[in-house]
């Protein structure tokens, strides 16, 4: 029996354009967070989604329902979108917009640097202590993720925040079963221990 994305997909494959935005509105979001986490730019995660959307729609022609599992093709386009992204930016040199602005020269004919965030107003109303602690937490655990080396990262976003069966992440993956599980319980072992201090 098809599931609701393949038969999404046959809608599709039929000429039934809103199927292929229903398949968009029910994987969005799930797929910008690993995305994000993979490249780890949030600013550029909703680019490369929409690129693998694109990429989708382009061979909708050629998915078989039934043959493989639509999320299991999906994050695979992913990866590799990815894994581009990372090459070309290692190849480009990045040219950053920092926080800090010159405020122009004084009398002296010298410059001062302004942090816009440090010098940004606070207001404690919309900082309560309850909320900082897990804003401080979700920032722990991102960047404990991100510091993760790619061949753990990858398993543990797949299974433990996109909800991907093991056989789905070694599809993706390109991996033995055995190996994707030993992976993401290593993954599990290192991100403990790099959030030892905050458990």
């Amino acid at each position: 029996m098809l599931d609701l994305d393949d038969e999404l997909m046959q809608r599709y494959q039929k000429g039934d354009e809103g199927a292929f935005t229903l398949l968009v509105r029910r994987h969005q979001q799930p797929l910008i967070n690993f995305i994000a986490r993979f490249i780890n730019d949030r600013d550029n995660a909703e680019d490369l989604a929409q690129e693998t959307f694109i990429r989708m729609f382009k061979a909708a022609h050629r998915y078989e329902p039934g043959r493989a599992h639509f999320k299991t093709w999906m994050y695979h386009i992913a990866k590799n979108l990815c894994k581009n992204e990372i090459r070309n930016r290692e190849r480009r040199d990045k040219y950053r917009v920092d926080n800090v602005v010159n405020s122009g020269s004084d009398n002296n004919g010298d410059t001062e640097e302004i942090d816009l965030i440090a010098n940004a107003p606070a207001n404690p109303t919309f900082q309560p202590e309850v909320e900082l602690e897990r804003k401080e937490l979700r920032n722990a655990i991102q960047k404990a993720i991100a510091e993760l080396p790619e061949q753990y990262r990858l398993p543990l976003v797949l299974r433990d925040l996109q909800g991907l069966s093991y056989d789905e992440i070694s599809e993706v993956l390109e991996l033995r079963s055995g190996t994707t599980k030993s992976r993401i319980n290593r993954a599990r072992l290192m991100l403990k221990d790099k959030l030892k201090p905050f458990i």
